[in-house]
């Protein structure tokens, strides 16, 4: 095997050379592995406008991209008891800290509240991810998340992370990288989470993506200002109450 110094330009040169999302990822878990990390991996993608909708993290369900052995009744359960309120990790990025957090470690250094150690206890005892990393990155559109579990004994995954923590995060936010400046991709995993639009609400949004002046919309598209005004309105509603220049600013970021 080649010496670890090498892993992270071999790592950059493999992801670049395979175009599409699902290839790279599971390019990262291989490497992963070659790390010693255990390679069960979730990714998910968090689009802004469900992190900033008010209600739930996911109105309707994500699209998970996992390993084959990773507990898929956990990603389940997740959603339907919205255990994001109580994720540690979710909470951090909704206050724009993008750390790495080693669940295991924060329990004991930090502490819990009481809905984090309910959160932990169905992790732990329900689905057995003793071990839970969250390396999560933030983008224009979206914060894109890796999540890795193991169940390795604590002693030999302290050492683990002591040994290669920071070779797993360069590999992992080089990943985040790549995933956040595909426009493709990010649609992808955005357009779940918009509400089912009629031709004239595509045809608002795709003029609002241009970012000409609003008032002109009629001269472009033969729709009113007044009324396309009351679509948008709608529209806001349907996100969970974000403000107009927010929705300007998504509908801009959608690859229409």
């Amino acid at each position: 095997m080649r010496p670890f110094q090498y892993l992270l330009g071999d790592f950059v040169n493999a992801l670049f050379s395979e175009p599409a999302f699902q290839e790279r990822f599971t390019l990262y878990v291989n490497f992963i592995e070659t790390l010693g990390f255990e390679g069960r991996v979730v990714y998910t993608y968090l689009p802004l406008l469900s992190l900033e909708r008010e209600g739930k993290l996911f109105p309707v369900p994500p699209e998970f991209t996992h390993t084959h052995d990773y507990p898929v009744n956990f990603l389940q359960h997740y959603v339907a008891e919205d255990l994001d309120r109580c994720d540690i990790s979710v909470k951090k990025i909704k206050n724009n800290d993008f750390s790495l957090t080693n669940y295991r470690e924060y329990a004991a250094t930090i502490g819990l509240q009481p809905d984090e150690t309910h959160f932990q206890q169905v992790a732990t005892q329900l689905y057995g991810c003793v071990n839970a990393l969250s390396i999560p990155a933030a983008g224009a559109s979206g914060i894109s998340t890796i999540n890795i579990i193991s169940h390795e004994s604590p002693a030999i995954f302290n050492h683990l992370m002591h040994e290669r923590a920071e070779l797993l995060w360069q590999m992992t936010q080089i990943f985040h990288s790549l995933v956040l400046s595909d426009p493709q991709t990010c649609t992808r995993f955005t357009s779940p989470f918009l509400p089912s639009l009629n031709a004239t609400e595509i045809t608002i949004l795709r003029y609002a993506a241009t970012g000409k002046p609003f008032k002109n919309i009629q001269d472009h598209t033969g729709i009113s200002y007044r009324y396309a005004s009351k679509v948008l309105d709608k529209l806001r509603d349907k996100l969970g109450g974000i403000n107009r220049d927010r929705l300007f600013y998504l509908a801009g970021l959608l690859h229409w």
